[in-house]
């Protein structure tokens, strides 16, 4: 699977972007989760597999979940991962900048 991170703000709060293609099971996922969560609060902010049709769900879907959420990405991220799908890419690690600027790493 690829696996692409973003770490960004919401309201304040640190919180990590993971999106990416699983290659094995051909669906795309999100996952958002608080870096440094409260006692009283959840570490995921989001988690595609709580959707009802988890394994249906584009990239369409998670970049309006983002805005939903008020998180945003560089568009890069997307791109990148549409190709992983194109390409069937799978085992590639990529963190991103916010200005769009990307390191990937083979895992």
């Amino acid at each position: 699977m690829s696996q692409h991170y973003f770490s960004t703000q919401r309201q304040g709060e640190a919180v990590t972007v993971l999106l990416g293609w699983d290659r094995p099971l051909g669906h795309f996922f999100m996952v958002v989760e608080r870096d440094d969560p409260r006692p009283d609060q959840e570490d995921y902010l989001y988690v595609n597999l709580d959707e009802p049709n988890a394994f249906e769900l584009d990239l369409d879907f998670f970049q309006a979940k983002l805005t939903e959420l008020g998180i945003s990405v560089p568009p890069e991220m997307f791109e990148q991962v549409y190709l992983d799908q194109v390409f069937s890419t799978g085992n590639r690690r990529v963190t991103y900048q916010a200005d769009g600027q990307f390191e990937s790493a083979s895992i």
